[in-house]
């Protein structure tokens, strides 16, 4: 899982096999490391829940984006390529959220571009 911040964005890029992963077991997690003890690490998870609504929570260094389990299915069972939404944190503020399966990139760099999907704008 690619993970973009910028702002108040998160951006989530999944390769092939997380989507699949995401739509088998209902969560993906992706970690950054440190150190080797448990608070040395940041990580990120995607995960369904039984809502129809979005939420986003930060807890003992993990960012965990909950996903309607109604769109988590249509996302990774059909050509649906990502979605976004706009979640309210509280005293104003929004954290903007976008959730993509990650495409080649056109510039052909090898290991990018592994397990990857098909780049649309890709001309062959």
């Amino acid at each position: 899982m690619k993970i973009r911040i910028s702002g108040n964005s998160i951006r989530f890029r999944l390769k092939q096999t997380e989507v699949k992963q995401f739509g088998e077991e209902g969560e993906i997690k992706e970690e950054l490391s440190f150190g080797m003890l448990p608070a040395d690490k940041l990580s990120f998870m995607l995960k369904a829940g039984n809502t129809s609504s979005f939420a986003i929570s930060w807890e003992s260094n993990q960012i965990m984006l909950q996903v309607p389990a109604a769109l988590q299915a249509e996302w990774t069972n059909t050509d649906l390529v990502g979605f976004e939404k706009d979640i309210a944190t509280g005293q104003g503020q929004l954290i903007r959220i976008l959730v993509e399966k990650d495409f080649k990139c056109l510039d052909g760099s090898g290991v990018e571009n592994e397990d990857t999907y098909s780049n649309p704008n890709q001309v062959c």
